[in-house]
């Protein structure tokens, strides 16, 4: 036997490689044969035979070596074979020295296979498998993108390599929260919470991890979409989550107080139905509380609820949420089904009355509240709901966990259906009957006397008729409300039609006088506010009733929604109905290109046949405070950026009139009227009339108001000055389908 590359020799089946440098040998009787054909790999296992004709044999193909150029030798009168070029490089140089190894193609003649020069390889020699894009272009390293002790430096960061960090909303004891842009969804914002550092055991730390992997695979509409999660090299854990851009229970219950039965109804159960499917899945919520519920109004008229913060809380009590934890985990113990539903039955609670269920300032006081029971039943804060409410809340609310119902739905369907129930009919001996009332509220529908006053006496307040029952859909209340008059009437009920038909006719006056003579400027107002009646305590404000609007023929109808918006639109987003004739063109959403402008919902106008604007209305939003009231200080502020802006855009801008003034269904509006134009190059003059109507959304707290450009030339039918601007031309008919949304 012997060595294929040193040739050195052994006795046969005395070993099976060499030596020297590790080849396999090979026996003299199978090298000797030239007629042996093993294909390709012959020479490497001699026993392997040519399968087929096809099968390529070592002899087809060239043998190549690496070889220093310097240490080749030469045959004498023989030139070196050329190399074979197989690929080229065109940006690259050759060196003139060194000269880098070369493949070279060996001559079949004994003579030039020479034995390779051994070279060894370092390590460092060897080109790397990345681009190193050098220190400029390389981002810094995960641990850099969170300092505990800096959180707004984390603003601006890129999380994921995917989510910009925009905005910090702020944090509690559950963790911080940041707004940030998807950089691969155009226009599309993620929440991502960076949760504390807590000294949990491994055990719930696994539990977490292994819900959080569960909730990325769960999707449910009425809970906010868990879309990803990691821990940085420091330790820190944070979570991305769809971001839910709306008020949420707590929001509501600081601004109007305890929510109407119906819509306790109708929130309940999506977030008890939504919870009883993340309990299926094995997932806990442990932190249910008025802040984590939302209410998402995006969809159109119908309400959505949202859990959101699924997978950040470890369960444990804090300042925030104390008020909403079970018994149990008061006293310790870990976190179940039946806790998460004690939290949903305390949430519902306070949605109903206004206030918490159990009272106490430290989690000792609050456990020996709940273990005494729930003392103030919810019909004893709200005698219009049925007395089985208060059974049900007992039920959820139970010290013992194993008497709460087994499941969160079951929770939300009783409550919903109890909810449903018609209140019991008290009367009082005090109040004594009338027949007058009910004339005048058939007369005046949707005012005032619809209203129950609250009367005070010593005794308990008692309800004079039943409370509405609950429509068996997800249907806003109102589009169920009954036109018929109560059928119980008292003197009281008389002496208030008498004084709504007294103020009715003084605020039709009031209108007439207004249509002569209008309001003056809002700084004249404020000046003379003696003369001039006050604006609308924002206490009392509330929205007008909403009208049916029956859809006028030839027209297309256009309500605001979500689906489309982007940008600030999305952010500002506020909901409203209309109705616009069809041959108008419409121009879509267009947010704003700068980050001080405001965008434009919707874009309508009617030009001439030849291009020329006749009218056109634009609807977008101003930044509010939610009552006519509160905003009446941003008016001036309006007014001022109104003129600035129109200036440079209207020759001839002049402003006409500005004041308060009430549209479609008694909303309170400010209005500013002008009016500019010019001569064509034809010679043709043409006057431009405008009016631009700012309406709060009669709700305090709500950030965003309705802001309405009209434009009119006088190419414009039935158009003669700024005055017919939204009272005649197709202009007016557009206005008055108008329809705010009533849910904020």
């Amino acid at each position: 036997m012997y060595c294929p590359k040193c040739k050195e020799t052994f006795e046969e089946g005395s070993r099976r490689f060499c030596p020297t440098d590790g080849s396999r040998l090979i026996s003299e009787s199978t090298g000797s044969n030239p007629e042996r054909k093993g294909g390709i790999f012959g020479n490497l296992i001699p026993k392997i035979e040519a399968v087929s004709d096809l099968d390529e044999t070592l002899s087809d193909f060239p043998s190549f070596t690496i070889s220093e150029p310097k240490g080749v030798p030469t045959p004498a009168g023989k030139k070196a074979a050329e190399p074979d070029i197989f690929f080229e490089l065109d940006d690259l140089q050759p060196e003139p020295d060194p000269v880098p190894p070369v493949f070279v193609r060996l001559a079949e003649t004994p003579e030039t296979q020479a034995r390779p020069i051994a070279r060894k390889v370092q390590p460092f020699e060897i080109p790397a498998g990345h681009v190193d894009l050098g220190g400029a272009d390389r981002a810094p390293g995960i641990a850099a993108d969170f300092i505990q002790s800096d959180p707004g430096s984390f603003v601006g960061r890129v999380v994921k390599g995917r989510y910009k960090v925009t905005e910090f909303l702020g944090g509690d004891e559950t963790g911080l929260a940041y707004l940030a842009d998807d950089k691969i969804v155009a226009d599309k914002m993620v929440l991502v919470r960076i949760l504390p550092e807590n000294e949990s055991d491994e055990i719930l730390g696994s539990i977490l991890a292994e819900e959080r992997v569960s909730l990325s695979h769960f999707s449910h509409p009425n809970i906010a979409r868990l879309i990803d999660s990691g821990e940085f090299t420091s330790g820190t854990t944070f979570l991305i989550s769809e971001y839910v851009d709306a008020l949420s229970v707590n929001d509501i219950l600081s601004i109007h107080g305890q929510f109407d039965a119906s819509r306790t109804a109708r929130v309940i159960r999506q977030a008890a139905s939504a919870l009883n499917e993340a309990h299926q899945e094995g997932i806990l919520h442990r932190d249910l509380r008025p802040e984590n519920l939302i209410i998402d109004t995006s969809a159109g008229e119908t309400e959505q609820t949202k859990l959101v913060n699924f997978g950040a809380s470890n369960g444990e009590p804090t300042a925030q949420n104390i008020a909403y934890k079970a018994p149990e985990i008061l006293d310790g113990r870990i976190a179940t089904i039946a806790s998460d539903i004690f939290s949903l039955g305390a949430v519902a609670y306070e949605m109903l009355t206004g206030r918490i269920p159990f009272d106490g300032s430290t989690p000792r006081e609050i456990f020996r509240a709940q273990n005494a029971g729930l003392e103030i039943p919810p019909t004893q804060t709200r005698p219009d709901l049925p007395h089985s409410v208060d059974d049900i809340l007992k039920k959820a609310l139970s010290f013992n966990a194993a008497e709460r119902f087994p499941k969160a739905r079951d929770f939300g369907d009783a409550l919903y259906a109890a909810l449903a129930e018609p209140a019991p009919q008290v009367i009082l001996d005090e109040i004594p009957d009338a027949s007058e009332s009910g004339r005048a509220t058939a007369l005046f529908p949707g005012s005032i006397l619809e209203l129950e006053p609250a009367v005070t006496t010593d005794k308990a307040v008692a309800v004079k008729s039943p409370a509405a029952a609950i429509p068996p859909s997800d249907e806003p209340a109102w589009k169920n409300r009954s036109p018929e008059p109560p059928a119980h009437e008292n003197s009281l009920s008389r002496i208030l039609g008498i004084l709504g038909i007294l103020a009715v006719l003084g605020l039709l006056g009031f209108g007439l006088y207004y249509v002569v003579n209008r309001v003056p400027p809002l700084a004249d107002q404020t000046a003379n506010s003696a003369q001039t009646a006050s604006p609308t305590v924002s206490s009392t404000e509330m929205p007008p009733m909403p009208r049916n609007i029956s859809q006028p023929p030839n027209t297309n109808f256009y309500e605001n929604s979500k689906q489309n918006l982007k940008g600030d639109l999305l952010r500002n987003f506020v909901g409203f109905k209309i109705y616009y004739p069809k041959d108008w063109k419409v121009n879509g959403p267009q947010e704003s290109a700068s980050a001080t402008g405001r965008g434009k919902f919707l874009d309508i106008s009617r030009s001439t046949l030849d291009g020329r604007l006749k009218e056109q209305m634009l609807i977008s939003y101003y930044p509010s405070k939610g009552t006519f009231a509160e905003d009446t200080e941003r008016f001036r502020q309006m007014v001022n950026e109104t003129n600035e802006t129109l200036k440079k855009l209207l020759p001839g801008y002049q402003m006409v009139s500005e004041g308060e003034i009430k549209i479609n269904g008694d909303w309170s509006a400010y209005q500013i009227k002008f009016q500019g134009g010019g001569t064509s190059e034809s010679g043709e003059k043409l006057v431009v009339w405008g009016r631009r109507l700012f309406i709060p959304a009669a709700r305090p707290g709500v950030r965003n108001g309705f802001e309405i450009t009209m434009l009119a030339t006088s190419l414009a039918d039935d158009v003669r000055s700024v005055d017919d601007i939204g009272v005649h031309g197709e202009l007016a008919a557009i206005l008055d389908s108008f329809e705010p949304s009533q849910n904020f």
